[in-house]
């Protein structure tokens, strides 16, 4: 079976115990070393070690893949650290020049999607920012050193141009190098239905039901428990209509639905929140259910029902069709996902923008190699090398989109066929999943 080795972690990883699963530790030293770019990719190495390390498996691995976890560990703890002293900078910065933020995702997690900070990758530093203070806010970064990244501007992303620091660091192929720069993400709206053409409106209210957490003896704007688990759960869903969810968000979401079952009068006033908006309703059903699949989570009967009742005939099929399989290569190697975002978009005209979008290529992507380096320092060798990567990074896009749409144009009768022969064989009215009308 393709991607056995794949499936293996996955179900290693999953939180529900498996009498199945795999002895990882009995695999050869090169299969592991093959499983952990996997999970590299997809942001569970850390994950994994810390479940080794809690089923008394992790000293049974060769003692080379133990050194390369454990080299791992200690780098992203010292990434943790400084980004640990940059949040309260910057924090201390905002609330020093009376700037409306709120912040997002990040350290902030902690403990509700993460066991352990160190765990967790973090490249950047998010901030929903009001918008009447937008402009000094990007320009208190600026002061600070950052510089925007001209082309990440034209992406839909709900965000100011990203902001980085030009320390001069080059990509050396390890995700885990403590010298990273953490670049800055300052959004001014967590949902963009314009570009999704789905009309989200359960995320209207984060400003007036935002919370303080404390966070080292510093008080910390943040967005309400209700309203991080919605957030942390449609930036999961934005990704995945996207073509790139990092798998470790999806275990995040996982984490807190196994973590977080019997917290009743926490779930009543999430449901209640997103009540008003059956596309909230939809996503959030797909993605807990994606969530549960891929991870082995058994969610509490409250939110199981949830599931039942809002998850659409073609969210079902999707996620049993394909949900695991394409979670392994983190959503990058097919444009199939099509086929779930149809399903949020019923009117025909939007749908047809929807296909074209997926189809056709709105921009190039933005050039990655050597962004922290200033264009002053960039000498005759590394424009070049910075030229051959850009060229490569053009030649996968071009394979994967001639690639995914053949794969897509095969699929699409069978996708159609097998759709119409599950909700007949559910029994189940299509309204009825919906919940209340929007």
């Amino acid at each position: 079976m393709k991607s056995k080795l794949e499936y293996q972690i996955l179900e290693y990883l999953g939180f529900q115990a498996s009498t199945g699963a795999t002895a990882l530790w009995r695999l050869p030293e090169g299969v592991l070393a093959r499983g952990l770019a996997f999970t590299d990719t997809a942001g569970l190495t850390l994950h994994l070690l810390a479940k080794l390390k809690k089923q008394a498996d992790f000293t049974k691995l060769p003692a080379s893949i133990q050194e390369r976890l454990e080299r791992n560990f200690r780098d992203n703890s010292a990434r943790t650290n400084a980004a640990v002293q940059e949040f309260i900078q910057f924090n201390r910065l905002l609330q020093a020049q009376g700037i409306r933020y709120l912040n997002l995702k990040g350290l902030v997690l902690y403990p509700d999607f993460v066991d352990f900070p160190e765990n967790r990758f973090q490249y950047d530093h998010d901030f929903l920012i009001g918008q009447e203070d937008l402009p000094r806010a990007y320009d208190l970064f600026l002061g600070l050193g950052y510089s925007p990244l001209s082309s990440s501007g034209k992406l839909a992303v709900g965000h100011l141009p990203t902001l980085i620091k030009r320390t001069g660091w080059i990509w050396k192929g390890d995700i885990y190098d403590p010298a990273i720069p953490r670049a800055i993400e300052l959004h001014f709206q967590l949902w963009e239905p314009d570009f999704d053409l789905i009309p989200i409106r359960s995320l209207d209210k984060v400003w007036q039901d935002a919370s303080l957490a404390s966070f080292q003896s510093l008080s910390v704007p943040v967005l309400s428990r209700e309203h991080t688990l919605l957030y942390c759960a449609l930036h999961c869903f934005r990704h995945l209509l996207r073509n790139d969810l990092r798998l470790s968000h999806l275990y995040e979401l996982a984490f807190f639905l196994e973590h977080h079952p019997s917290d009743e009068d926490f779930w009543k006033q999430f449901l209640a929140s997103i009540a008003h908006c059956r596309w909230s309703l939809r996503g959030m059903a797909t993605m807990f259910e994606l969530a549960c699949q891929v991870f082995t989570v058994s969610p509490a009967q409250r939110i199981q029902q949830f599931i039942d009742d809002h998850l659409s005939p073609a969210g079902d099929l999707w996620i049993r069709q394909y949900g695991k399989r394409e979670s392994i290569h983190c959503y990058r190697r097919s444009k199939l996902t099509i086929f779930l975002h149809l399903d949020f978009v019923p009117d025909p005209s939007l749908r047809w923008a929807v296909i074209r979008q997926k189809i056709i290529p709105t921009h190039f992507p933005w050039p990655s190699f050597g962004v922290q380096v200033s264009p002053e320092e960039q000498g005759l060798r590394f424009r070049m090398l910075k030229g051959l990567h850009y060229g490569r990074q053009l030649l996968q896009r071009f394979c994967f989109h001639f690639t995914s749409l053949i794969k897509l144009l095969v699929q699409l009768p069978e996708w159609y066929f097998r759709l119409q022969r599950h909700m007949k064989e559910t029994r189940v009215k299509i309204p009825s999943r919906e919940g209340q009308k929007a």
